[in-house]
């Protein structure tokens, strides 16, 4: 196998290690949250994307409106990790808002300390290879983006 194949197939095998790494991770804070893996799926969406609807979460999360969507609000929002806020303009409209100083602190801390161990790796790399990186891991996204979403258009 020459050398360009070669790390072509090393690169792909990383990618698919990685992406079993993320899951694992997300497993593990999970359980150090004391919620599961859709828990805290719809955390980092709420605190990526900030207050949602039910049904946008739903959209994002890849879960069915109604039940499934309306147990996964109901255990975050015990747990102290979420709140239900009434619109003013229509008190019919409710949006899930995280609540960042309550219990999901336990997530906060987890991840301030990983990303200070991702970004202290990506400065062993010089500017011009960040940006190589970079542009990598953006097409990467988009492309694992892009390929969820034809899945779950081939599921209906």
């Amino acid at each position: 196998m020459s050398t360009t194949k070669a790390t072509r197939a090393s690169l792909n095998e990383q990618q698919r290690l990685a992406g079993g790494q993320a899951v694992r991770l997300h497993a593990v804070l999970a359980a150090k949250a004391g919620v599961n893996i859709t828990d805290i799926t719809v955390l980092a969406m709420l605190e990526k994307s900030g207050a949602m609807t039910p049904g946008q979460i739903a959209q994002q999360a890849g879960l069915s409106r109604g039940g499934a969507i309306t147990a996964v609000i109901d255990r975050l929002e015990k747990g102290g990790f979420v709140r239900r806020r009434r619109e003013d303009e229509d008190r019919r409209k409710v949006t899930i808002e995280l609540v960042p100083d309550g219990a999901y602190q336990v997530v906060t801390a987890s991840m301030t300390d990983f990303s200070a161990r991702y970004l202290a790796l990506i400065d062993q790399y010089s500017p011009e290879q960040q940006a190589i990186l970079l542009d990598f891991a953006q097409r990467a996204n988009d492309l694992v983006g892009d390929f969820m979403a034809e899945l779950q258009a081939t599921e209906k």
